[in-house]
């Protein structure tokens, strides 16, 4: 035990497996493509589908390792809500008010997915993926290496798209990141890509800052990871960045040797920011190639930089003293309520979405925010009082919401097939029961081990990866390309929470 503690891991463990099937996912499965964007999202449901299947049997083993090592099964809390969770999505696609409806293709819409491919059959491939990551307690440095590795070539892949190559033949012929720069890298769209970067880019900061001997790899795809976001300029993947950086800042506080190590991570996304500020890119700026631009206002964040890191050589010789949960908690709120009045009461130019924000806390709320995220969030709520117990059943949400907008004389001008939140598909797809359990498993659990970060450290990284992911997913969707990938994480965080008291 001590030996697999200072780094060397048995890989035919029950450990050693779960590591192993978490590696495949956060590191080999961005990476599954077949040559094309035009019909990536079936790949990598295929792929999700046969990964899922080895993932299955890699459990299994795993779990008879275990009863011959004597270890007891009992199911942990979280595990059990994710039996409760997919146990109602099961019973929404049975009971749901589309449940018998025919799509064009001639199967049921709640089994295969109107669009996505996220009816019943995909839902229960990722309930598989959460209990069988949680079958033993995963060893946290391999597997960060792994998925910092996977995210340092992540980069290196949209680099070269940016340089002009068409990597691997992903763009069709007569399109290039030039003409269709919402798809980078080998997950595709951009949207969807933030998810991913949000997920690895979280759980390798989080490692650096909290754990007790960081990697410099977990720094540097993890500043990695939050310069794809500055370029892909989503602004989801934005609110994710600055709620990773709140969350490793109030640990820090809680931490005094991790101040330094939080301070040295700041500098580095700033250097990504000045990176972003003088780098001009032809599809988001309007130059004909890509140029250096390198006016003096554009540097001030390279100097904050400096001066941070700078900071960090300081803190790390005078750390100062910890800070109570109580203090860095008022001290957290005070953050957000001083940004929230600077939102409300400064000048802010129109057409942006901080403008948006700032006339909806001045109570002045349009359908057309967010690229019609509002209007499609009211309708949405609209839709579901009259199916709150079990929704429309899984992936209905295109045919529900287009009699819905038919029978109330609505209109927006995007035709959604989701309503581009995750707690209200899940709301829409499965009700309001199952909206309360999956809230208590994808929030309480995370939650749940960053209350406890001091006492059991390990899981703190997968915790910030999982909120990560959810912070964004306030504003995207579930799909194949990466939601595997979120319940992979959070099979593994569940496993890491139930080994201290014998559970799976």
């Amino acid at each position: 035990m001590r030996k697999e503690r200072q780094g060397s891991l048995n890989w035919l463990t029950p450990e050693g497996i779960v590591t192993a099937l978490g590696m495949m996912w956060l590191a080999l499965f961005p990476f599954w493509q077949d040559g094309s964007y035009s019909h990536i999202t079936r790949t990598k449901w295929i792929g999700m589908l046969i990964l899922t299947g080895v993932t299955v049997a890699g459990a299994a083993c795993a779990l008879l390792l275990r009863l011959r090592q004597g270890k007891k099964l009992r199911l942990g809390w979280p595990q059990a809500a994710g039996l409760t969770y997919f146990a109602l999505v099961a019973l929404s696609a049975v009971f749901g008010s589309w449940a018998d409806h025919t799509g064009e293709s001639g199967r049921l819409t709640v089994l295969w997915g109107a669009y996505r491919y996220e009816g019943l059959y995909t839902q229960l491939c990722y309930g598989a993926v959460l209990m069988c990551m949680s079958v033993a307690r995963v060893r946290l440095r391999p597997l960060l290496h792994a998925a910092s590795l996977g995210l340092l070539a992540y980069g290196a892949f949209v680099a070269l798209q940016y340089a002009g190559v068409n990597v691997l033949g992903l763009f069709p012929m007569g399109t290039s990141i030039r003409t269709n720069y919402e798809f980078q890298g080998p997950i595709g769209n951009i949207d969807m890509v933030v998810g991913y970067v949000a997920l690895m880019m979280a759980a390798a900061l989080g490692g650096f800052v909290w754990l007790k001997r960081p990697h410099p790899l977990w720094i540097a795809a993890g500043v990695t990871g939050a310069g794809l976001l500055l370029m892909t300029q989503v602004q989801c993947g934005l609110i994710a960045l600055i709620a990773l950086l709140f969350m490793l800042l109030m640990l820090a506080l809680l931490r005094p040797e991790a101040r330094w190590r939080a301070a040295l991570v700041l500098a580095g996304v700033l250097a990504m920011v000045t990176l972003r500020l003088v780098l001009a890119l032809p599809w988001l700026d309007g130059t004909q190639e890509i140029t250096l631009r390198t006016d003096l206002w554009r540097m001030p964040p390279l100097a904050a930089g400096l001066a941070l890191a700078a900071l960090a050589a300081v803190l790390r010789r005078w750390p100062g003293s910890a800070l109570r949960a109580g203090e860095a908690a008022t001290l957290g709120g005070g953050l957000i309520f001083l940004a929230v009045l600077a939102v409300y009461m400064l000048p802010i130019p129109e057409g942006n979405g901080l403008w948006e924000l700032q006339e909806m806390l001045h109570g002045r709320v349009q359908d057309a925010f967010g690229s019609e995220r509002i209007g499609i969030w009211r309708l949405t709520l609209e839709m579901c009082r009259g199916n709150l117990l079990w929704g429309t059943g899984p992936d209905a949400f295109l045919h529900a919401m287009d009699q819905h907008l038919w029978q109330t004389g609505q209109a927006l001008v995007q035709r959604f097939d989701n309503p581009h939140n995750l707690f209200l598909a899940v709301l829409a797809g499965s009700g309001l029961p199952a909206l309360g359990v999956y809230i208590a498993l994808t929030v309480g659990a995370p939650g749940h081990a960053l209350l406890h970060a001091r006492r059991d450290e390990e899981p703190v990284p997968l915790a910030l990866a999982a909120l990560c992911y959810l912070a964004q997913g306030m504003f995207t969707f579930s799909i194949c390309l990466v939601t595997p990938m979120f319940w992979a994480v959070l099979g593994m965080l569940a496993g890491k929470m139930n080994e201290r008291n014998g559970s799976i």
